[in-house]
């Protein structure tokens, strides 16, 4: 169902046998689901500790990525040189963009950009397409967008129509929506109108500072992926508040959230 990479340098590759990589920023988003799987071993890489076991009797590797896209990008590719997996899956907080997702809410993207590759001019901010070696047709080409794996991605959308009971965030129970389009970059987004002109220029529901790292790793390697991310703030604050107040405040329940919809999610693949 899922693709293997089959090259020079994996013989024989079996699709079987081969893992899924389950990857967090902090190592707190990735504690619910490192208790719930069978550890058959660990070991450091780029100095953080990779765990590989079983979860609900599937192969997994599971680790920390760091903060931001380059620590991200590092990580995932180490990890698919060294486990050829069968597909990545990243956990963990974000901002929220648009006005449609609250904190706590679950967001699913179909699609990731990375905002902060832009052109700087006399008249602004334009974005631009990274140019990158896509595997399916043998070129570089100019991508603007880097595309959730259609079959994982139509997995989290069924789960949109299920009822999860995720924490509460005050009286309000999380939504989860499957869809649209998320940003990262290497800034943390507490500016009103910078969420703004994400909005505007990129129609992004939600932002972070890893996935769309993840994302052109993967493309490029061709393994699917698929990215989960929970609003733990609204970039720029609301009220009084600012994002990063907001963070402080909501980290936990929105990291278990996102973990929950993982292990909801990885009993159906």
């Amino acid at each position: 169902l899922l693709i293997c990479i089959i090259s020079a340098f994996y013989p024989g590759c079996n699709q079987a046998d081969s893992p899924y990589i389950v990857l967090y920023a902090f190592a707190s988003e990735g504690q619910l689901l490192k208790e719930n799987m069978s550890i058959q071993n660990e070991q450091k890489i780029l100095g953080r500790t990779v765990y590989a076991g079983k979860l609900s009797g599937k192969a997994i590797v599971l680790a920390e990525s760091g903060i931001g896209m380059t620590n991200a990008a590092m990580t995932v590719q180490k990890l698919i040189d060294k486990y050829n997996p069968r597909g990545v899956i990243f956990t963990g907080i974000a901002g929220a963009i648009d006005s449609t997702i609250h904190i706590g809410d679950i967001v699913v993207c179909q699609s990731w950009i990375t905002h902060d590759y832009v052109y700087y001019g006399a008249e602004g901010q334009a974005p631009k397409g990274i140019r990158v070696y896509l595997p399916k047709a043998d070129s570089i080409v100019r991508m603007s967008r880097f595309w959730a794996d259609s079959t994982m991605f139509s997995a989290a959308k069924r789960l949109a129509k299920e009822a999860i009971p995720f924490e509460k965030v005050g009286e309000r129970s999380p939504e989860l929506f499957a869809g649209g389009v998320g940003v990262s970059g290497n800034a943390f987004i507490d500016n009103r109108q910078k969420r703004i002109w994400l909005a505007e220029n990129f129609g992004a529901l939600i932002t972070d500072m890893e996935s769309a790292a993840v994302a052109q790793v993967c493309t490029v390697n061709d393994v699917p992926f698929i990215i989960f991310r929970a609003a733990s703030d609204l970039a720029g604050g609301s009220g009084s508040n600012t994002a990063r107040r907001e963070l402080e405040q909501f980290f936990e329940v929105a990291a278990q959230n996102s973990s929950m919809l993982v292990m909801k999610y990885w009993e159906r693949l």
